[in-house]
């Protein structure tokens, strides 16, 4: 078996956020253009003025740079984000509806089922078998309805635990709910969802993670690493991390037509990335993926993955 080459080459960063709100799952809010040039900064270098995130509920913390809301629908140039659809519910069991699902969505669940989701596969495939020894539908813990999907804390090294899901094509969004055991942000390099050129499975073309490393979350593809803004190097830096044991609504847009990604924290823009490796993306993949640790538990909720902004609650 062949595993993932990961190299450390730098130090380490770290900062907080404040706590998303309690509330219902859902996809209402404004679309924002992804060419907003409010929360750029995220080259490589990681320059830029975030110092925290806010929650979803509110202003964004001063020193936070989101840009503000566009209503551009885009051509065969430019990615439409579009409104966040309200036509659906996406709720199959007791509870509180999770809203909508957009009507486009190649993959939208609130983990209301009796066991893993219609749609997505477990990766590694090799592994298969253990998929609901790995995880589990957890109704001690949820952001909305009555469960959410636990991904069971492993070894402290070497740790691919996820589901993989078709993505629309090079160019989506997705939106999900997260929570984590240990903060999210830790210095080693870790990585918690990823869109993939391949099917999913470990060492199968290219993969750009939303990750942590440097005490801060970051982008990784091939150990080439992009900071937050604010971020640098090293652990202590200004980069945006997210505290553990709360709900944080996290979305990413994926361009692979462009090279482009951005990524956000309850409504915080913390990464825009443009021009990087152009990419034909064909899976979007969630979980946890560790090369070094800690061991953790992590659980998600209200995932959606379209080709537009799905938005998070307000």
């Amino acid at each position: 078996m062949t595993f993932h080459r990961e190299t450390a080459r730098f130090a380490l960063v770290g900062i907080s956020c404040l706590a998303l709100a309690a509330a219902t799952a859902g996809c209402p809010g404004s679309a924002e253009d992804p060419s907003d040039p409010g929360g750029a900064g995220g080259s490589g270098a990681g320059t830029g003025g975030a110092s925290s995130v806010s929650s979803g509920a509110g202003t964004p913390v001063s020193g936070s740079s989101s840009g503000n809301p566009s209503t551009s629908s885009g051509d065969s140039g430019t990615t439409s984000t579009g409104t966040p659809s309200t036509s659906a519910t996406s709720s199959t069991g007791a509870g509180t509806p999770t809203g909508a699902c957009p009507p486009d969505a190649t993959f939208c669940s609130d983990f209301e089922g009796a066991g893993l989701p219609e749609g997505a596969t477990y990766r590694p495939s090799y592994q298969a078998a253990d998929a609901l020894n790995n995880m589990e539908i957890d109704t001690s813990t949820f952001h909305s309805g009555s469960s959410s999907l636990h991904v069971k804390p492993g070894g402290g090294g070497y740790d691919w635990r996820m589901l993989s899901v078709p993505a629309p094509g090079p160019k989506f969004w997705v939106r999900l709910y997260v929570r984590s055991s240990v903060d999210i942000g830790q210095s080693e390099h870790n990585a918690y969802f990823q869109a993939m050129t391949g099917s999913g499975e470990p060492n199968e073309g290219h993969n750009v993670e939303v990750a942590e490393q440097y005490c801060q979350i970051v982008l990784n593809l091939h150990d080439d690493v992009v900071l937050p803004e604010g971020g640098d190097f090293r652990c202590g830096s200004g980069g945006a991390n997210l505290p553990k044991d709360q709900w944080h609504c996290m979305e990413a847009y994926f361009d692979g037509t462009q090279g482009d990604v951005q990524v956000y924290a309850n409504g915080t823009k913390i990464i825009d990335k443009t021009g990087w490796d152009k990419l034909d993306f064909k899976t979007f993949s969630f979980g946890y993926l560790g090369f070094h640790g800690p061991a953790r538990s992590m659980w998600y909720d209200d995932v959606a993955v379209a080709p537009e902004r799905i938005g998070c609650v307000p």
